[in-house]
């Protein structure tokens, strides 16, 4: 079995041979190890490895891909083989394979990668997770079972290396813990759900997790629907990037093309509230999709999406770019299997001055949000939404009742320029959607 560069130097080796000039490899390999816990015993362990590379074939102008799950020579050449064939099949198209650049930083000044993760065991995981039922038992005698429980550790690393001399290796791991305790009180049954997703091992802090996980649940018990109508609402720093992140496929150039992003020929116009710029920041120390080059070789550079509330740039691939006679923003997106696609990277919305309380405070009257119920009803294209939620209705600052069963409307093109405050942080777990609490009028409540 060939180590992932050797492979992927392989497909090079036989691309040479074959006279061609514009081949393309990406290979990925992914680690976990999952630990489930009920009732104060080990319910199950899970350790999954998974490994795949990708080849991408350009024989004037025809793409061909094709993939494999095993890096034996033989296999390796077998995807080889496929791709050339495949290529022969497609029509072609206005895209090109890119030229190395001069420099590229070593990936591992994003601090992704803490080689202390790799070192846990089921063990550690285990006493993890049990430290946080003995947390959740011990906080509220309203338990009445713990049905999500576990810890778990993943590792991944990818290469990119193409026969234009493009070679970048990027590595990440993280670890997680997760709780969802469910507590009655009479009638009343409510579920609460608390995760940590770090680049950091604590092995104390399960109490803390068990704990919040009880205080998310027991706090909405008794919760019910309120009057309908349109109420000031402020997202949570939680439930903001969740809200907002099912609408940002609208800023890709792919998409704009295709005729699915209402953004399209607006581009100089004013989108949002003069206070917004959003940027789009590949090189965001910590931020789950940061990376120097995306998955063309094309090197990555910070893009604001919007800046003082004006819409400036779409984001753009090889192929997308040539199609409006523009250059790659170095936003193309590929894995082991599939084409490439077009993707973001970390999006940064910045934070304002008001504490979540201070957010409740403006208004006399406002919906908190504090959890999200399914998407089925929002529309990534047309910008509506209609979700269900979760929180508390608060009247001068002050929590009068937990809040379910009502539905939240509006469209996520009006919210940009209904944004009347934004926290003064993020939340604090692993992402790419650096989105801190929000306050938004104009939104429509229902029962």
């Amino acid at each position: 079995m060939l180590k992932m560069k050797q492979a992927a130097e392989h497909v090079l080796m036989l691309a040479a041979k074959k006279g061609l000039k514009d081949v393309d490899v990406v290979v990925e390999r992914s680690e976990s190890l999952d630990v489930e816990i009920q009732e104060g015993k080990v319910e199950k362990v899970e350790q999954s490895t998974s490994l795949g590379l990708g080849i991408r074939v350009l024989d004037g102008g025809r793409t061909g891909l094709a993939s494999t799950e095993r890096l034996s020579s033989e296999s390796v050449e077998n995807a080889f083989n496929n791709a050339c064939e495949n290529a022969k099949l497609q029509d072609p198209t206005d895209v090109e394979m890119l030229d190395a650049p001069a420099e590229v930083p070593d990936s591992a000044a994003f601090g992704l990668y803490n080689p202390e993760l790799d070192l846990l065991n089921a063990e550690d995981l285990s006493e993890l997770g049990l430290s946080i039922e003995d947390a959740v038992k011990a906080a509220d005698k309203r338990v009445v079972s713990i049905p999500y429980l576990g810890a778990s550790r993943a590792s991944h690393e990818s290469m990119l290396l193409s026969s234009r001399g493009v070679f970048y290796r990027q590595q990440s791991n993280e670890v997680a813990a997760w709780c969802g305790p469910l507590l009655q009180e009479g009638d009343s049954r409510k579920s609460g759900m608390q995760i940590m997703h770090r680049r950091e091992w604590n092995p104390d802090a399960g109490k803390r997790i068990g704990i919040e996980a009880v205080e998310k649940a027991a706090e909405l018990l008794k919760a019910a629907s309120i009057s309908g109508g349109s109420m000031p609402v402020v997202l949570d720093e939680y439930m903001a990037p969740r809200f907002l992140g099912m609408f940002f496929g609208a800023f890709s150039a792919e998409a704009a093309q295709r005729g699915m992003s209402r953004l399209q020929g607006k581009l100089g116009e004013s989108i949002a509230v003069p206070e917004l710029t959003l940027l789009d920041d590949p090189h965001r120390v910590g931020g789950n999709r940061s990376c120097f080059l995306d998955g063309e070789g094309f090197l990555t550079k910070p893009l604001p999406l919007i800046e003082n509330g004006v819409f400036r740039n779409f984001l753009y691939h090889v192929e997308s770019a040539r199609k409006d006679n523009k250059t790659s923003t170095g936003h193309a997106a590929r894995g082991s299997s599939g084409g490439i696609g077009t993707r973001s990277h970390n999006l940064v919305w910045p934070t304002g001055d008001y504490s979540l309380q201070q957010l409740c405070e403006l208004n006399s009257k406002c919906l908190m949000v504090t959890q999200l119920e399914g998407h089925a009803g929002c529309n990534p294209v047309s910008g509506d939404i209609s979700i269900g939620v979760q929180g508390f209705l608060i009247e001068n600052g002050k929590r009068i009742q937990p809040v379910d069963s009502i539905t939240v409307a509006g469209n996520f093109f009006d919210v940009l320029k209904q944004i009347q405050g934004m926290g003064n942080t993020y939340q604090p777990e692993l992402t790419h959607s650096f989105i801190p609490a929000m306050l938004i009028e104009g939104l429509t409540v229902s029962a």
